[in-house]
């Protein structure tokens, strides 16, 4: 009776999500921006233009990132950025990739065309 539903569910593709643009960003000499990230949608930021002074939650370190540097910040918290002097940057942030809710079990049905 619910073979169909198995085919159907065989003949999907589970892929990671899409990457979520944002940007890009504008700050003047001093200006701030700040995000607080997500478990699970690691965050990535790209320096375009200036210079950009970054902080994370839980990171004890901080960034100085010059024009072309990228940083990939991969734990939740909350992320500061500053810039140092006028700059420019992109963020890039991939949500985590959807699950089927029951998986069917393994040989059964063919894959929908």
């Amino acid at each position: 009776m619910w073979d169909w539903m198995r085919t159907v569910v065989n003949g999907l593709r589970f892929e990671a999500a899409p990457a979520r643009s944002v940007g890009p960003v504008h700050l003047a000499q001093g200006g701030l921006w700040s995000q607080h990230t997500r478990s699970g949608h690691p965050l990535t930021l790209t320096c375009r233009a200036g210079l950009l002074w970054l902080t994370c939650e839980g990171d004890e370190r901080d960034y100085v990132l010059h024009p072309g540097d990228t940083l990939r910040l991969k734990r939740p918290g909350h992320v500061v950025v500053q810039a140092l002097r006028p700059s420019r940057f992109c963020l890039m942030e991939r949500a985590p990739a959807p699950s089927p809710c029951t998986p069917p079990p393994p040989g059964h049905g063919a894959p929908v065309r």
